[in-house]
């Protein structure tokens, strides 16, 4: 029995150490998920809604709308802030997200995403 608590102790650290602390950003602790090109903005409705055409490779967001939220959600190559109004079509983008609804085109709630220069 005593083998068993330093055992389990060791895997819940292990899979805590695997988890992204909340508040972290995800920009900076791996890779994109997504990396394509805005084929539409919208920021009418409070958030900023980028229809999204993926690069090869990412064809599982093939026709998704990113609803990024309007403070934090986008970001340019340097780390500023970046509104609807800054974003066009033909902008190349990277997008992370968590985990999204089994649809298509999929939905992900609340994405993160970042402008490429």
């Amino acid at each position: 029995m005593r083998t068993r608590i330093p055992v389990a102790a060791v895997a819940l650290a292990l899979v805590l150490a695997a988890c992204e602390p909340r508040g972290a950003d995800v920009r900076d602790a791996r890779d994109a998920d997504a990396v394509g090109t805005v084929t539409s903005v919208d920021d009418s409705a409070g958030v900023i809604a980028v229809g999204f055409a993926p690069d090869p490779g990412y064809e599982y967001f093939e026709g998704t709308v990113f609803d990024f939220a309007a403070q934090g959600g986008l970001e340019g190559p340097d780390g500023e802030a970046v509104t609807g109004s800054d974003l066009s079509v033909g902008d190349r983008i990277e997008v992370w997200v968590e985990a999204c609804a089994e649809s298509f085109p999929v939905q992900c709630p609340d994405p993160v995403g970042r402008v490429l220069p």
